[in-house]
């Protein structure tokens, strides 16, 4: 019964789609090139993408979804380099918070018109926003759109789409 005690609750799911990623840096000098996969932590889940052959500015077009328990803890996202006979080698870092996404989520904006913007979010101070992110209503569904600056290397950004999903019977 304790154990069960310290079990988060899910409190909604977030679809992340991994757009593309572009100036990555090359990870391998031998051949000139990278090759990029994004892996994506929260809490203890660790989510991540196929691997692009070859390509520092690659397309993936992917969505991996996270449960999640808390709205203040950020997504932790690494790119790797794949490699054959030696340990993947870290590309870049950075972090997405789930707070404005969340918070867009429990408005109720069933009569806000499609593709309004509810919130836009500036790249400064600690974020690691590459451009400016937009919280909005569209088709429906609270979607927001991330330029994230990679950290920890010269260059990097990776383009995500969020979206908020609901989990039937939990109140905002």
């Amino acid at each position: 019964m304790a154990a069960a005690a310290h079990k988060e609750e899910v409190i909604g799911k977030l679809n992340v789609r991994v757009v593309r990623g572009s100036n990555l840096i090359i990870a391998d000098p031998l051949t000139h090139t990278s090759d990029p996969y994004v892996v994506l932590c929260y809490g203890s889940q660790k989510v991540k993408t196929s691997v692009q052959k070859k390509n520092s500015n690659p397309v993936w077009n992917e969505v991996l979804q996270l449960s999640v328990t808390n709205p203040t803890k950020p997504v932790k996202l690494e790119v790797f380099d794949e490699d054959k006979f030696t340990a993947d080698d870290s590309m870049g870092i950075a972090e997405l918070n789930v707070i404005d996404i969340y918070d867009a989520a429990k408005l109720d904006l069933k009569h806000v018109s499609d593709g309004a913007r509810i919130k836009t979010i500036y790249p400064v101070g600690v974020n690691y926003l590459g451009a400016e992110s937009h919280v909005s209503w569209k088709n429906g569904k609270v979607i927001q759109d991330i330029t994230l600056k990679l950290t920890k290397v010269d260059s990097g950004l990776i383009v995500l789409q969020l979206e908020w999903v609901h989990v039937p019977g939990v109140t905002m």
